[in-house]
């Protein structure tokens, strides 16, 4: 009896085991011949996931937090609008100072406006515009003489054009800048006008560092103070800087929301600094630049390592007033100046 129950316990099993290979067989057979749907073939349209890149993302966020950092109603994107001949109060403050406009590049093959920040990559991106609005032979950025982008004459300024003309840019045509962290652009401008031999350096020295060692260095004879304004402490800058006008800052460390007017102006894409490379790529792109045209190779800023000493040399009290002095920069362009110091 035991055997009898034994043959039929290994029957059941066999044939539990070919009813499971069949099966296994059918459905292998059916996937081969009958390949599954993919899923994204079936999600609904309402549910598309977005494909901004992370540049493009960024660049949405850093423009939602100028508008929300401006004045109510002051951020209105008009770009394909139609109101290029419409007169509102935001462009007529502009067209009204056109001095508010004189680092606006103005290219009108591609309907681009670029407002260049001095510290902020400005001369790789002026040899760039020049390519792009044809005003050069070369193709590559690096053939451009650096000192040439800087003369006057080479670029129109949006300040230069008639009102209506004016009106007409802002309201049609693309306009973008690049910003950096406030303190590390103003620590690059001073070791590059006061602590370099660079050329244009001299010029600096003299005229400004002269000024601000006889005023801020205490105790020093007149005629100990040398005549080419070589040796000013970056704490004696920084003093200079808090007792002088915004109003009367030169532009290598004037704020740059008072260079670019970013309330006003109403930029759709703002580059930084410390993305350069990603963000020049994504914006060569959106403008219309030839495929063949890319930014330079960026080279990490040294000047990252240096913002803390040197604001470490600050008292206090000059550290909140220094601050204070670019706290719409810091606000507008979402920066802390606690991010490198």
């Amino acid at each position: 009896m035991r055997r009898v129950r034994a043959v039929v316990w290994v029957l059941m099993a066999l044939a539990l085991f070919t009813c499971i290979a069949s099966v296994r067989h059918f459905i292998l057979s059916s996937s081969l011949h009958h390949p599954r749907i993919p899923y994204s073939a079936i999600i609904p349209a309402s549910a598309e996931i977005d494909t901004l890149s992370d540049v493009g993302y960024e660049m949405k966020q850093r423009k939602s937090a100028a508008k929300k950092a401006c004045p109510a109603d002051f951020w209105q994107d008009t770009v394909g609008s139609g109101l290029s001949d419409v007169e509102d109060p935001i462009t007529e403050e502009l067209v009204a100072n056109t001095k508010m406009l004189n680092n606006l590049i103005v290219d009108d093959k591609n309907h681009v406006l670029y407002c260049y920040v001095p510290k902020v990559a400005c001369t790789n991106w002026k040899r760039i515009m020049l390519i792009l609005m044809g005003g050069t032979n070369f193709t590559d950025p690096h053939s451009i003489p650096s000192d040439s982008v800087h003369r006057k004459n080479v670029f129109t300024k949006l300040g230069d054009l008639e009102p209506q003309a004016i009106r007409h840019r802002l309201h049609t045509y693309t306009k973008f800048l690049f910003v950096r962290h406030p303190i590390e652009r103003v620590v690059s401008a001073f070791r590059n006008k006061f602590e370099k031999n660079y050329t244009s350096s001299s010029y600096f020295k003299k005229r400004f560092g002269v000024k601000i060692i006889k005023k801020y260095r205490k105790g020093n004879d007149p005629s100990d103070i040398p005549d080419s304004g070589h040796g000013v402490k970056f704490s004696e800058f920084v003093s200079y800087l808090i007792d002088t006008k915004p109003d009367q800052f030169n532009e290598h460390w004037a704020p740059m929301s008072s260079i670019c007017h970013p309330c006003s102006v109403r930029y759709q894409f703002i580059g930084k600094y410390e993305t350069l490379a990603e963000d020049a790529e994504y914006i060569l792109r959106r403008v219309g630049a030839p495929p063949s045209l890319h930014f330079p190779s960026v080279i990490p800023s040294k000047t990252t390592a240096y913002v803390e000493p040197y604001f470490d040399t600050l008292s206090k009290k000059q550290q909140q007033d220094f601050i204070k002095i670019y706290e719409n920069d810091f606000r507008v362009f979402d920066y802390h100046f606690r991010d490198l110091i």
